[in-house]
C-alpha cells in the first residue's frame, strides 16, 4: 500500500473544488423533487458528521500488529476523516440550499452507530465501507436524474472522491486479508456481503419517498448498491498494485460514466 502517496493525495484534493453558488433555498427544481431530496440528503448529512473516534481506534489496534507495512496509514486516514467532514458541510449547505432541514438524530443513525459499538471494531469498518459503495450508486443517481446544475455539481465532486475512497480501502483490506487464512478470507467476505445487502436494504426503504420521486424503485436501488460491492470484492481480489491515487484520472472517467444516464 502507497501511503505516503495517498497522504499527498487527500492533501491535494483539500482545494480541488470550486463549490457553485448555494444561496438558502434558491434550487429550482420542482417541490416534488426538491423536498424529498433535500429530506434524504439531511440523513447522508448526518451520517457524514462523525469524528472518526472509532474508525482511528480501529486503526491503531491493526497498526500494533502491522506497523511496518501500514507506517503512516493513521496520518492518512486522519485525512481520509477530515475529507469526509468536508462532505457533511457541503451537503448541509446542499440542504438548505433546497429549502431542507438539517437533522439532529435519526433513526438509522442511532442504531448503526450502536450496533458499531455493540459488534466492534470489524463490523465498524465494513459499515464504513458498506456506507461508500452505497453513496457511489446513490449520488450517481442523484446526478443522472435531477436537472440542478449546482445539485450535480455537488454530487459529481462528492462521488468522485468517494470512489477513491473505495479505492482507498481496497488497498488496506488487500494488505489486511492477505494475512489471513483462506478459510478467514471467506468468512470475512460472506459478513461484508451478509451487511453490505442489509445496510442497502434499509437505506432502500428509508429513503422510499425520495426514490419515487425519481421514480427508481427500491429493488433497482439496491440492484445498484449490490452492483458496487461485487465491483469491489473484484478489486480486492487482484493481485495488482495499480490501485493507487494515480488512478484518479481513471476514477474521474468512472465516475462521468456512473453520472451519465443509460
Amino acid at each position: 500500500m502507497n501511503i505516503p502517496s495517498w497522504i499527498q493525495y487527500f492533501e491535494r484534493n483539500r482545494t480541488s473544488f470550486e463549490e457553485p453558488p448555494l444561496d438558502p433555498d434558491a434550487s429550482p427544481l420542482r417541490d416534488g423533487l426538491r423536498l424529498p431530496l433535500a429530506e434524504s440528503l439531511a440523513v447522508f448529512q448526518l451520517g457524514e458528521t462523525g469524528g472518526g473516534t472509532r474508525l482511528m481506534r480501529y486503526v491503531r489496534r491493526t497498526l500494533r500488529h502491522q506497523p511496518d507495512a501500514l507506517e503512516g496509514y493513521d496520518l492518512a486516514v486522519r485525512l481520509f476523516v477530515a475529507e469526509e467532514q468536508r462532505h457533511a458541510l457541503l451537503l448541509e449547505k446542499l440542504v438548505i440550499y433546497l429549502g431542507g432541514t438539517l437533522l439532529q438524530k435519526h433513526w438509522t443513525n442511532t442504531v448503526f452507530r450502536q450496533l458499531r459499538t455493540l459488534l466492534g471494531m470489524e463490523f465498524n469498518i465494513q459499515i464504513l465501507l458498506t456506507a461508500e459503495l452505497i453513496a457511489e450508486a446513490y449520488y450517481g443517481m442523484i446526478y443522472r436524474r435531477t436537472t440542478d446544475d449546482a445539485v450535480r455539481t455537488c454530487c459529481h465532486k462528492i462521488l468522485r472522491d468517494e470512489m477513491r475512497h473505495i479505492a482507498f480501502h481496497t488497498n488496506f483490506f488487500q494488505e489486511r486479508l492477505a494475512r489471513l487464512s483462506r478459510p478467514l478470507r471467506s468468512l470475512w467476505r460472506l459478513g461484508f456481503r451478509i451487511c453490505h445487502r442489509v445496510t442497502a436494504t434499509i437505506v432502500a426503504w428509508d429513503h422510499r419517498r425520495f426514490l419515487h420521486s425519481l421514480d427508481v424503485s427500491q429493488g433497482e436501488f439496491i440492484r445498484l448498491t449490490l452492483k458496487a460491492g461485487q465491483r469491489f470484492l473484484r478489486r480486492l481480489d487482484s493481485s495488482s498494485s495499480s490501485w493507487q491515487p494515480e488512478v484518479s484520472l481513471r476514477s474521474r472517467q468512472k465516475a462521468s460514466q456512473l453520472a451519465t444516464p443509460g
